[in-house]
């Protein structure tokens, strides 16, 4: 599995494919359809007290209880878009300050420019849980935009509310879960907002790393947390080759970092997100030492002096190269 060089320029790339490995040797360780019931009549909300202006309330006072983790999802006739329909306009009555009301998805949508995502988004879940509603922001959704909506625990519905130009979306509904999909256990799943949305990564299977970039003066090395088992997930997550192992995603997946980050924690000496490199089992502290971390990049190693380089996630994968110089 060759490691990515998603992190350095391509120029830097292409030169490394150019360079002999003999005075470097590597070595890898450690480590259905939605129920067709009729359900009760919507009553559209209320007028609701002026929402707070950051947290997720609906997660956590949901008094419907939790959802099914293996809810069957899909389209369907939506029951609650008139509530949050109702959620929006409410909004733009208790916050204008949020929008601009000069700006329009379209003429007369009354789909306005949304200026504060985090108020908007937010305000509407608590819009939504006063007006007797559950709902969430729905935390599989890496830009954390979607909101979760149900009123029984025999289905729940799923909204994009934001357009991809910052616009509100009043037409948003996606899909239908039956049962309810939310809220559920999350374990030691990522935190709500973190980026990283399902499928989530499996654990590390291995930690790769190599020689980047050859230069007089200092070397470069990369690493690469590598997970996966049958390849399954690396299927799922847009690996088309049919291999078995994989990075926690392609290169150009916006989830690629925070992915990476959940799984492979921070640093025990920088406390950036990324692995621990040591050398001969000491910290890299600069020149002097050998080593350092990239000052932009913790994923790579500065190499100043012969000496077994390696590198760890918080699991204990690890990778180590032995520098000859």
């Amino acid at each position: 599995m060759p490691v990515s060089s998603r992190r350095f320029p391509a120029a830097v790339a292409a030169a490394l494919a150019a360079c002999v490995l003999s005075s470097f040797s590597l070595s890898c360780g450690g480590g259905s359809s939605p129920s067709a019931s009729t359900p009760p009549t919507t009553t559209a909300p209320q007028p609701s007290p002026t929402p707070p202006a950051s947290g997720n309330p609906g997660a956590a006072s949901c008094k419907l209880g939790n959802g099914a983790p293996g809810a069957d999802c899909g389209k369907a006739s939506s029951r609650l878009v008139d509530a949050v329909v109702n959620a929006m306009d409410q909004l733009v009555q208790q916050k204008p300050g949020i929008f601009d009301k000069t700006d329009e998805a379209g003429v007369g949508t009354r789909q306005y420019k949304v200026l504060d995502k985090e108020a908007y988004l937010n305000g509407l879940v608590a819009n939504l849980t006063a007006a007797g509603f559950c709902a969430q922001r729905d935390p599989d959704d890496y830009t954390y935009e979607r909101v979760q909506v149900k009123n029984e625990n025999g289905f729940s519905e799923t909204f994009d509310v934001l357009t991809s130009a910052g616009f509100m979306r009043n037409n948003g509904y996606l899909e239908t879960c039956a049962p309810a999909s939310f809220p559920v256990d999350r374990g030691d799943l990522p935190a709500f907002g973190s980026g990283c949305g399902a499928p989530y990564p499996p654990p590390i299977s291995r930690m790769n790393c190599k020689v980047h970039l050859f230069s007089g003066d200092v070397h470069t090395l990369d690493s690469t947390p590598i997970v996966g088992h049958d390849g399954a997930y690396c299927a799922a997550v847009g690996f088309t080759d049919g291999r078995s192992l994989c990075a926690v995603r392609p290169e150009t997946s916006p989830e690629r970092v925070p992915c990476e980050t959940w799984r492979v924690g921070h640093a025990q000496d920088t406390g950036r997100p990324g692995p621990t490199w040591t050398v001969n089992g000491k910290f890299c502290t600069g020149k002097e030492s050998g080593c350092e971390n990239h000052p932009t990049n913790q994923y790579g190693l500065l190499v100043y002096a012969a000496g077994n380089y390696q590198v760890c996630a918080k699991t204990g994968s690890c990778c180590t190269v032995e520098v000859q110089r």
